[in-house]
């Protein structure tokens, strides 16, 4: 029995073989693919069936359109065409014409009103003489240096109330009211800038030098001249009130000796009174140091 078995299982072991061999090729081949017979490799007809051959054609490969496309060549900024770029501007330098300034009205109303207005007084319209300005200028300037004090030369008009004087026991003293007069002219002098009266000094300067060189002593500087009439004012003592006074047929005069014997422009200045001397003299003093600094940047 054992013979008979052994050869009966060969058959069926073959059948099932090939059986496993189809459903592996069943599962494992693609779907999509069709099948291929390889026509160089003959075929085993004895165990295979007869398969129709599939013949394999090349996949139609579509022609792929080249387009051309337009490119701008790039100019350096070295080969450009200078006229295609941008044009400049070119700097026009602007012409400047030198307008030379008007001459120096040098009538008596101009000037007068040049010193109103350079320093701002509207007061000095009613305080400085209308003819011979510049000339009595100098000529005051002048005069007080050399301790001198005409009646005929002044660049201010005198005040219209008349000097007063106030008894007391058997003396005489000058009234409060004969100082008040002066005021308007020691407030007006006092509240000029001392600036202003530099540059206005120098904007009639070649006027002033020219009426100097008539009347002062050769090479005499107006500077200095200047410089010496208001030492000569700020010489002048300061005095008590009340300050007694002597009368004559004609005029007053201070009973003092000492004071009488003063300059005739410091008299005048002590006739103003103690108040409005200190003001004229606070001036005078910024003055000459503005003058004395002004000649030293020269030398």
């Amino acid at each position: 029995m054992t013979q008979d078995a052994a050869p009966s299982r060969l058959p069926m072991l073959i059948v099932v073989a090939i059986l496993l061999v189809l459903l592996a090729v069943a599962l494992l081949w693609p779907d999509n693919e069709p099948d291929v017979v390889i026509t160089d490799t003959p075929a085993i007809s004895s165990v295979a069936p007869e398969q129709s051959s599939v013949e394999i054609t090349a996949p139609e490969v579509q022609e792929v359109q080249i387009i051309e496309e337009e490119f701008t060549a790039v100019t350096l900024v070295g080969e450009a065409n200078v006229e295609e770029l941008a044009p400049i501007v070119e700097f026009v330098e602007p012409v400047i014409e030198l307008v030379e300034p008007e001459p120096l009205d040098l009538s008596d109303q101009a000037i007068k009103q040049g010193l109103i207005t350079a320093l701002r007084a509207p007061l000095l319209s009613t305080l400085i003489v209308n003819e011979s300005i510049i000339a009595n200028l100098v000529a005051s300037i002048t005069n007080t240096a050399q301790g001198t004090l005409p009646e005929n030369v002044s660049l201010l008009t005198p005040p219209t109330q008349e000097f007063a004087v106030f008894k007391k026991a058997d003396n005489q003293f000058i009234s409060p009211e004969s100082f008040i007069r002066y005021n308007v002219y020691a407030q007006t002098f006092a509240q000029i800038e001392t600036a202003d009266l530099l540059a206005l000094l120098a904007q009639y300067e070649p006027q002033i030098l020219a009426n100097f060189e008539q009347i002062a002593e050769p090479n005499a500087d107006f500077t200095d001249t200047l410089i010496t009439a208001i030492n000569r004012l700020l010489d002048t003592p300061s005095v008590n009130l009340p300050i007694p006074v002597v009368s004559d047929s004609a005029m007053y005069k201070f009973a003092n000796p000492q004071l009488e014997a003063l300059l005739p422009a410091q008299k005048q200045l002590l006739r103003m009174g103690p108040d409005n001397m200190r003001m004229v003299k606070a001036k005078l003093r910024d003055l000459r140091t503005a003058l004395a600094s002004k000649q030293q940047d020269i030398k």
